[in-house]
């Protein structure tokens, strides 16, 4: 119960004094942000990824993974050694060495010699995501996911014997807020397939717009251009819409939470 707390006071505070290495990684990561931006700006957006870091029996496992949280890539074994002021994190056959600062660890440019013959690095961690290094020098920057649960309503391609709609229910659908996504439907659901896809969408200067949590209907076919989307704050616990054919409702794990507290404070 202790490192948990320190680790939500870490997470909250963006410092990793209170957390060690191995105990910041483990989470949901993506590019989603930045290469969501970065070609709307006209530019050449970085290659999409995503990672899954878990601690499985005292090692970390690092699973690259696709929106819907599938592997596309075998995992790989992630071992974290303290020192005095860097720590090194070994992934497969390579270590890294990061600096150990208050705002989080940096690529440390003392020890990093070796050259890693690997598809990325990580050489950045802070309580937001990870900066990772691609095989051909570029750089990208990965946002950690919060996760999130939905209910969807989808009506089915056949009506009920007396002629009324039928409907499919889908309950404890989960994503994330980094670009995950999930299927509804399909299959012999009697419901046409729809994705459920959820950005915390921080706009970029000079956008004047504000941080929005969004939820964007897809369909297979086309799983680039939404067909439909609804908004809420960025600090909104549930996210919902309806568009006659098809509900949803998506709750952020944590928000609800967030949301007492700051009511409680400002109450006391």
């Amino acid at each position: 119960m202790f490192l948990t707390s320190l680790s939500a006071l870490a997470l909250a505070t963006g410092s990793p004094s209170a957390v060690t290495l191995d105990q910041q990684l483990p989470g949901i990561y993506t590019n989603e942000e930045q290469a969501y931006f970065e070609k709307d700006a006209g530019r050449t957006p970085p290659p999409w990824i995503a990672l899954n870091i878990e601690e499985k029996d005292g090692d970390l496992v690092i699973t690259r993974t696709d929106a819907f949280g599938k592997p596309v890539a075998s995992p790989q074994k992630g071992t974290v050694a303290t020192g005095a002021e860097r720590d090194n994190l070994t992934v497969g056959n390579c270590t890294r060495y990061l600096d150990r600062k208050d705002a989080g660890w940096t690529y440390s440019a003392v020890q990093n010699r070796m050259r890693c013959n690997q598809d990325y690095q990580i050489i950045g961690v802070n309580a937001d995501g990870l900066k990772l290094r691609f095989s051909d020098g570029t750089e990208t920057r990965l946002k950690r996911a919060r996760p999130v649960e939905c209910w969807a309503a989808a009506k089915k391609v056949k009506p009920k014997a007396d002629d009324s709609p039928d409907w499919l229910f889908a309950q404890k659908l989960n994503l994330h807020d980094q670009g995950g996504r999930v299927m509804v439907g399909g299959g012999d659901s009697g419901a046409e397939p729809l994705i459920l896809r959820m950005r915390a969408v921080y706009w970029p200067k000079p956008s004047t717009n504000r941080p929005s949590m969004v939820l964007y209907v897809h369909k297979p076919d086309n799983p680039d251009r939404a067909v439909s989307y609804s908004w809420a704050d960025i600090d909104a616990s549930r996210v919902g819409l309806n568009l006659r054919w098809m509900q949803a409702s998506c709750t952020i794990k944590g928000a609800e939470r967030s949301s007492d507290v700051t009511k409680q404070n400002f109450r006391g």
